[in-house]
């Protein structure tokens, strides 16, 4: 994913990568979802919940370790972190169900995995009565999310990085509901 080249650095280590994805799955192990084929994990998606506290989950003391060594030994990493949490936040909904990240093993795109976690995650706007915003780097799943009537609701391109586009649906109002 652009994002991520960009964040740790393209020329970093496997295990670097390794560091930052099991940073994002002990942080927000609440909001991951999963889909399964056998045994096998073939997608994944880090869907927020308004009505779940923000706070991160506490870490493993080991990752807390890799956090401190990685966090300082990765060339430019405080830097870049600080800029897409800053320009992140312009761009967030306050009381939005976002969903941040979709992985699908690439042999199971285009088979309507990635409709699927936003058709839910949309339905649960439509329940709480709260938008539901998607972020890329991928031009391609921006006209995807475009194409399900979602406009840009903002766009910003990192530093010497990838551009992000932030998708937003808002849910039915209530005259429309019936």
């Amino acid at each position: 994913m652009p994002i991520y080249s960009w964040l740790l650095g393209a020329d970093s280590p496997p295990e670097v990568y390794r560091w930052y994805g099991r940073v994002i799955f002990e942080e927000n192990l609440r909001y991951l979802y999963g889909v399964f084929e056998s045994d096998a994990l073939i997608a994944l998606a880090l869907v927020t919940d308004p009505e779940k506290p923000s706070a991160a989950e506490p870490v493993s003391d080991e990752l807390m370790i890799l956090n401190r060594r990685y966090a300082t030994s990765v060339d430019g990493f405080p830097k870049r972190f600080h800029e897409l949490r800053e320009v992140g936040a312009d761009a967030e909904v306050p009381g939005a169900i976002d969903v941040t990240l979709e992985l699908v093993l690439p042999e199971y795109r285009r088979r309507g995995i990635s409709a699927r976690f936003l058709d839910a995650a949309r339905e649960a706007g439509r329940r709480m009565g709260v938008p539901v915003t998607g972020s890329t780097t991928h031009l391609h799943m921006s006209k995807f999310y475009s194409e399900r009537y979602a406009p840009v609701h903002a766009e910003f391109t990192l530093t010497n990085g990838p551009t992000v586009w932030v998708h937003r649906w808002d849910p039915p109002s209530p005259s429309t509901v019936g």
